[in-house]
């Protein structure tokens, strides 16, 4: 039996499973941005008892070391409960929370001009004297031209009774003139609604729109419940290859937590879900995938295929998604791979695809996705730039959640002659971890107090407490003393860190780079750079540009549009001409695929060391 604190659960049956699956099967949150393969460190738990364990693991030496084990440290992924009684303590810094993150985007206005049209008819009642068949009688009073109509077999069969139950006042939901959705007793003409879903690798965001006003009724947001299986896009590919079982598993993760975000807005706008006719989604492309349930193989290997670069129309019923019955699902077009329908639904709500002078798109993550128009072409390629900015190969990186330094100016103190820290933490709470912007903005300091140099090493000849060189933990910064934090130990960046960080603003400054040059644009001939997604709302500019994650440009070019992919998704819920300019934007960019580009190890390269 284990005992697991701070939660007071117990678990009967150890079965041999590591200490990360009964978690999950318990529905315990425990970081592992790794996917739980052992590699990210971020799982630590303390495991007390009487039993079995398996001894530990490589990976566990080597991150955990002598000291760490002998203290009871184990990783939660690694370690295996064999028999015995146990008590494993999951420590604040090891619990995943929910983090900070944007649920709303730039938004301009636009006619509505929904795919749904619901139509109010008062028929005559038939009688000898008129006994024209029902769906004929419908449709001579909706539109003409609709002959060829689809109306689904269980719309068929309800249209008799509720006809003759509401005397032939009835109302018609149709999907862009092709579709019967519904027919509902009465004029139920206003009440009509549409989802938008921004399925991120992190985190998904629901938004409720009223497609009569166009306004938006109610918002709701979750982490991604696939992000016990990775952190980043690929932990969660590795995890789909192993089994045709897994890739079901993580689809119905994301459909089952999209249903209780429509579970939660229909409550709290008090709409029924028979009303809400269609849902947008977006998402990058193997987010994409794992919503359809698609096999992911080909997207993953060389070279990275999409099961399609169109915008889809599916049925919600046969992805399970809990709306009406016959409500649409409407997939954004991907570009490529790894440039997906979130980054179209970026560029249509900057309107990216009008701009007349170069315009730079960045959604910076995991994958950050890079759209530029020159005025005359558009351009696009994804890189690589792995998990830092999101703190998880970080020593005590995390994400943007309670408890993360997410703040950081540095100074020299002349009267203590030493270094001041000031920070700020989100929800005003004892520190545990550093998120991304907290990251950005002490390598920066660092680098203008000259306490790091160009390629993120310490400067042994400054004398100061809150430097460490040598000692077994590498050389470090302390950013944060044992007595402030919240987990009792100091909080500091490693060289280690550093290192992660210059290699993360490397890829990204050189995906820039790139693209500028293929579209022979420099940067100071940027009219304005756009700064999309949730981590991009929360860095300070100024430090980015001084580590060279973003172009030296005018800091007034540079503009923060939150997250612009719910924004297009909204977009094109409410107006089908959105979505012609979507599939339109798609069939014109030019994909740059950087890891066949000959000049990317080069640029790479010579950006693997601060400006």
């Amino acid at each position: 039996m284990v005992e697991i604190k701070p939660y007071n659960r117990y678990v009967e049956s150890l079965s041999g499973r590591t200490f990360l699956d009964i978690a999950r099967s318990i529905g315990i949150p425990i970081r592992a941005e790794c996917g739980g393969i052992g590699i990210c460190g971020k799982c630590k738990v303390i495991v007390e008892g009487r039993g079995e364990l398996s001894p530990p693991t490589p990976n566990e030496i080597k991150i955990l070391g002598d000291k760490g084990i002998s203290q009871g440290y184990r990783l939660a992924c690694q370690v295996k409960l064999l028999s015995g009684e146990f008590r494993v303590t999951i420590p604040p810094e090891s619990v995943f929370q929910r983090y900070r993150s944007a649920d709303i985007g730039y938004e301009r206005s636009i006619p509505l001009e929904p795919a749904i049209r619901k139509i109010f008819i008062s028929a005559p009642i038939p009688s000898l004297e008129d006994p024209k068949p029902d769906i004929d009688r419908i449709l001579e009073r909706i539109d003409s031209g609709l002959d060829n109509i689809e109306i689904p077999i269980d719309v068929i069969r309800k249209i008799p009774e509720v006809a003759r139950v509401a005397k032939w006042n009835i109302t018609i939901a149709l999907w862009n003139n092709e579709k019967v959705i519904d027919v509902e007793p009465g004029d139920t003409s206003k009440r009509m609604y549409g989802i938008a879903i921004d399925i991120g690798t992190s985190k998904i965001v629901l938004h409720l729109v009223d497609l009569v006003s166009g306004e938006t009724i109610a918002i709701e947001s979750m982490p991604n419940p696939q992000i016990s299986f990775g952190a980043d896009i690929i932990s969660r590919v590795t995890y789909a290859l192993k089994d045709r079982e897994n890739l079901v598993k993580l689809q119905n993760l994301v459909v089952q937590g999209i249903n209780s975000l429509i579970d939660r807005v229909i409550s709290r706008a008090g709409v029924q879900r028979e009303n809400i006719y269609e849902a947008v989604v977006v998402g990058n492309t193997v987010m994409h995938h794992l919503f359809l349930g698609v096999e992911i193989r080909y997207l993953a290997i060389a070279p990275y295929v999409p099961i399609s670069m169109r915008g889809l129309r599916l049925r919600a019923r046969d992805i399970g998604l809990k709306i009406n019955e016959n409500g649409v699902v409407y997939t954004f077009p991907n570009i490529a791979g790894y440039v997906g329908g979130d980054a179209v639904a970026d560029a249509i709500a900057v309107e990216l695809n009008k701009c007349e002078e170069p315009c730079l798109l960045i959604d910076i993550g995991t994958n950050t996705e890079i759209l530029l128009n020159t005025g005359r072409e558009i351009y696009a390629c994804s890189t690589p730039a792995g998990p830092a900015f999101e703190g998880a190969t970080m020593r005590f990186g995390m994400r943007a959640a309670s408890g993360a330094i997410d703040q950081v100016f540095i100074y020299f103190d002349n009267d203590s002659r030493d270094y001041i820290v000031r920070y700020n933490v989100i929800d005003n709470v004892k520190p545990i971890g550093i998120c991304g912007s907290g990251y950005i903005d002490i390598v920066a300091n660092l680098y203008r107090l000259d306490i790091i140099d160009r390629r993120g090493r310490f400067n042994r000849d400054i004398d100061s407490k809150r430097i460490v060189l040598d000692d077994e933990e590498g050389p470090r910064f302390i950013v944060a003393w044992s007595s402030e934090t919240g987990i009792g130990r100091d909080i500091a960046v490693y060289g280690k860190d550093i290192n992660e960080l210059i290699l993360a603003k490397a890829a990204i400054a050189s995906g820039i780079e790139i693209i500028l040059r293929r579209a022979g644009i420099d940067a100071e001939d940027l009219s304005k750079i756009f700064i999309a997604g949730s981590f991009g709302s929360y860095i300070n500019i100024e430090n980015a540009i001084a580590i060279g994650l973003i172009p030296k440009v005018d800091t007034n070019k540079i503009v923060f549009v939150g997250n612009t992919a719910i924004s297009g998704a909204k977009l094109a819920l409410k107006s089908i001409k959105i979505r012609r300019e979507a599939e339109e934007l798609t069939r014109k960019v030019k994909y740059i695929e950087l890891s066949i580009d000959p000049l990317f190890r080069k640029i790479f390269t010579e950006n693997l060391s601060l400006p």
